[in-house]
């Protein structure tokens, strides 16, 4: 029969199995990979609820290590490093770890809120919380150290090694390349017109000094976004739709770069040129 000590230790290791997994599809959704066969807003969302499933096992973890009846742990020592009695260290290492996935996954939740510069400068503890993760994996779990979890730990640390030296690899091939054009701003007409019925006052605008070219918009709104050459978006010249203003409000708080809004009124509307590119 499984003991609390048991269902603690499966909770561990699903989370770093998972939270591998986040690594790796954080990698491949920041360099643009898309998933075979899927569009690319699906490596996002995926990224996303996979990054939640982990928090929900750690959780599970850690509630399982502390409410069994040998445990050593202590609530304090759960939430504060270098305070349980038990195996100081490696409990440490543990502790570091999750309270950089809940820092990560409570910055992307209020991601909006906190500006893109200000997410990302917190995301990127990503690569420091993995490997803390895996250490304290590794120097609290006597059975990580042997058989097919060794070897499980093995391979998740092939993956995200992996994965980030493929980035650092990808960055310098990147270096001293020509940067491609910032967005130029034009508009163009919406790829297919909405019925008219149910116009709203809200526009949908572009940051040109904030966006990336994920091209992610014109995935999850089609109807108003379009790529040019480069994959910047090109947004239709009118106001959105009532049909799709929950789809509008969506692209604006998936983007990437947080380089989209919606704008509410006609008068706070910046002009926009108008030219060949509009399409």
């Amino acid at each position: 029969m499984p003991t609390w000590g048991t269902a603690s230790a499966a909770a561990g290791v699903i989370a770093m199995v998972l939270l591998t997994a986040v690594v790796v599809l954080g990698i491949l959704v920041d360099r643009r990979v898309r998933l075979p066969g899927l569009p690319r807003f699906v490596g996002l969302s995926l990224h996303r609820y996979t990054s939640l499933l982990a928090l929900a096992f750690l959780a599970l973890h850690i509630v399982t290590a502390l409410v069994g009846p040998y445990a050593r742990v202590g609530m304090l020592g759960a939430l504060v490093p270098l305070v349980s009695g038990y195996s100081r260290g490696w409990i440490a290492a543990g502790v570091i770890a999750s309270d950089l996935v809940v820092a990560l996954v409570v910055t992307s939740l209020l991601r909006r809120y906190l500006g893109y510069r200000g997410w990302r400068s917190v995301h990127w503890c990503a690569y420091a919380c993995w490997p803390v993760a895996l250490a304290h994996s590794l120097g609290t779990g006597t059975g990580m150290r042997s058989g097919r979890l060794l070897d499980l730990a093995v391979a998740c640390a092939a993956l995200a090694v992996g994965a980030a030296g493929w980035r650092g690899v990808s960055a310098l091939r990147r270096h001293g390349q020509p940067a491609p054009p910032a967005p130029s701003g034009l508009v163009r007409p919406p790829l297919s017109r909405p019925g008219r019925p149910g116009l709203t006052t809200s526009r949908l605008q572009v940051d040109p000094t904030a966006c990336t070219g994920y091209g992610l918009c014109a995935e999850l709104l089609p109807e108003l976004v379009a790529l040019d050459n480069w994959g910047y978006p090109l947004l239709a010249d009118q106001p959105v739709p009532a049909s799709l203003l929950s789809r509008a409000r969506r692209t604006v708080t998936d983007c990437p770069a947080l380089a989209l809004r919606l704008t509410e009124a006609d008068s706070a509307r910046s002009p926009v040129p108008h030219g060949p590119a509009a399409r």
